[in-house]
């Protein structure tokens, strides 16, 4: 096995981890989708379908039933009410009791204004659809009774209460608190549905998210991937990728429902129960876009009514913060397969430390670098020296080629003696590289979705961590690359085929020296800065420790030829001397 075997299968093993980290669903999601697959296959019909509404009371069939006309004049009545907290800025539309506008106050959105969970033209969250005995009555219309007006909450102790009630004709009786805190993402909402002694029979009732989770970023192409839901069924965290989602039918989930979120790249919309509920959740897509909503339907169990207290989280998607608040809300975040999640928070938890002491998120991606560097020192440095090793023998491996080329067989014996010979092996440059691959994908997933990097500014014209920089506008756009002028990955490109000029001297292998440079500038152009920042920095590195080797290299050859000179000296004064000798009288000889 040759060096270019060995940079091939190298190539080849980050470029497969590298395709599944970014493309491909991870192990959970391919089990939750083949387990939906499954279930629908055993009913026989699509879910949408079903004639029985899942998690009805056992025994009770809901008919198909009509549904309840709203009073249409009661639309003048309607109006807005707006609550401000140190945090958060929401507006509450008394018509439907929704929710029509979540802004984050402490985030800098797309407009330079705050980040909007919300878009201004979507429809309302926490729409409410009753089914009773009498027919299905879709509160989404109906205009409730505030207790209050706006609310301005101004310290992180304070907290306020609105509450929304609606008497309708029938006999049902709607009511919502919603409760807001001065230091907190959360919303507190209180919901009861009751019936009087005249009013029908309550069976389910659903509350639907339907605005989803809006964009946030100023390249929407970057947050695509991250668009979805996530949802905690016992003690599984199952994630639904927008694009995955069927547009007709949906996803449904079920099995002990603890929360369910809508989610970006960097923010989350949540639905958590006060206790695990026996609720089914269907996620449904938004049309053609790449977002979904939800659709959360709960059985009665008592006809007379029913209440439920659940928390509304309108948050960052900050590690800490989400553990402080409990639930496992943390489990929104994706930091990869199981088995790369330790190595994940290990990593986010350091980059946070060091942010303590060090206010530039670049300099701490730097030093996470250079820890890096150091931790796997001794490995990288066996790696690259056994690489130089086998290409000093390249040459004999060659003629053992060219020798046997008709006896795979001897070849292969005579090559490993000449490897045991000069004690060179031959994996020994390949498991190195492959026991950093797990700390790679790692960094990759807490830098690609830490939320920190975000408006994180680094130096001159890198304002965005979690951006590609621009330098400048391109007057026309590029196949791949776009309309910007990014430095980072030309310079990180310019790195690797300096560090491959440095390690390749097989003239066979000098197309490598600009192939693989040139596919990782277009692979790595269009990603976040802070991701790109972090491997320009590990190839210089590289270089600086591929310099220190061949100076060591050469140290070593200079001391192993001077033996052999020293030797050579000698034995030319040797012969002057024994010359000498020869042209001198014999002496003579005494008894």
């Amino acid at each position: 096995m040759d060096r270019r075997a060995l940079l091939a299968i190298l190539i080849s093993t980050f470029l497969i981890i590298l395709y599944q980290v970014v493309f491909l669903p991870s192990p959970e999601e391919r089990a939750a989708q083949e387990q939906a697959a499954m279930e629908g296959a055993q009913e026989g019909a699509p879910v949408a379908e079903e004639a029985t509404a899942p998690g009805a009371p056992p025994g009770l069939e809901e008919p198909a039933l009509p549904e309840v006309a709203v009073d249409e004049e009661e639309d003048l009545d309607a109006r807005r009410i707006s609550v401000t907290t140190p945090l958060l800025f929401a507006e509450l539309d008394t018509r439907g009791g929704l929710i029509r506008a979540l802004d984050l106050l402490e985030f800098e959105g797309r407009d330079e204004g705050p980040v909007e969970l919300i878009g201004g033209d979507e429809p309302g969250g926490l729409g409410l659809v009753v089914t009773t005995a009498a027919g299905e009555v879709d509160l989404r219309g109906v205009v409730f009774t505030a207790s209050g007006g706006s609310i301005t909450l101004r310290g992180p102790d304070e907290e306020a209460t609105l509450r929304l009630e609606k008497s309708l004709a029938g006999g049902v009786r709607v009511a919502r608190e919603f409760v807001f805190h001065g230091d907190s993402y959360r919303i507190d909402v209180r919901q009861t549905i009751e019936r009087d002694a005249t009013g029908p029979e309550i069976f389910s009732y659903r509350l639907l998210w339907e605005p989803g989770i809006a964009f946030t970023e100023e390249d929407p192409d970057q947050e695509k991937r991250e668009m979805g839901a996530v949802t905690a069924l016992g003690d599984k965290v199952v994630r639904d990728r927008a694009g995955k989602v069927n547009a007709e039918e949906g996803v449904l989930r079920t099995g002990g429902v603890r929360w369910t979120a809508v989610k970006n790249k960097y923010f989350a919309v949540a639905l958590v129960p006060e206790s695990e509920t026996d609720a089914d959740v269907r996620i449904h897509r938004m049309g053609e876009e790449e977002r979904v909503y939800l659709d959360m339907k709960f059985p009665v169990r008592d006809p007379a009514g029913a209440r439920l207290d659940f928390a509304l989280y309108a948050t960052p998607l900050d590690m800490d913060l989400l553990k402080a608040e409990g639930h496992g809300l943390q489990g929104m975040i994706d930091l990869g397969w199981s088995w790369i999640r330790p190595i994940s928070r290990l990593t986010l938890v350091v980059m946070v430390f060091l942010h303590k002491y060090v206010p530039n998120y670049g300099v701490v991606i730097i030093l996470i670098s250079l820890l890096t560097k150091i931790l796997f020192y001794r490995l990288t440095h066996k790696s690259m020296k056994s690489m130089k090793d086998m290409q000093k023998i390249q040459g004999q491996v060659a003629a053992l080629k060219e020798k046997y080329k008709g006896d795979a067989q001897r070849l292969n014996k005579e090559t490993w003696a000449l490897y045991k010979k000069e004690g060179v092996n031959p994996m020994s440059g390949c498991f190195p590289m492959l026991l950093q691959m797990p700390v790679f994908v790692a960094l990759y997933q807490v830098l690609q979705r830490t939320i920190a990097l975000r408006k994180a500014s680094f130096v001159w014209w890198i304002d965005d961590l979690s951006q590609p920089d621009v330098l400048a506008q391109l007057p026309a756009s590029l196949p791949f690359l776009g309309d910007n002028l990014s430095l980072l990955p030309l310079l990180m490109g310019a790195s690797m085929i300096f560090q491959q000029k440095m390690t390749t001297v097989d003239p066979r292998q000098k197309a490598m020296v600009y192939m693989m440079p040139i596919f990782f500038t277009v692979l790595f152009y269009r990603l976040p800065s802070g991701l790109v920042l972090y491997w320009l920095v590990n190839n210089v590195f590289s270089i600086g420790q591929q310099y220190l080797i061949h100076r060591d290299d050469g140290k070593k050859e200079t001391k192993e030829e001077s033996p052999a000179a020293d030797s050579k000296a000698e034995n030319s004064s040797d012969k002057k001397r024994g010359k000498g000798r020869r042209g001198s009288p014999p002496a003579k000889e005494t008894s």
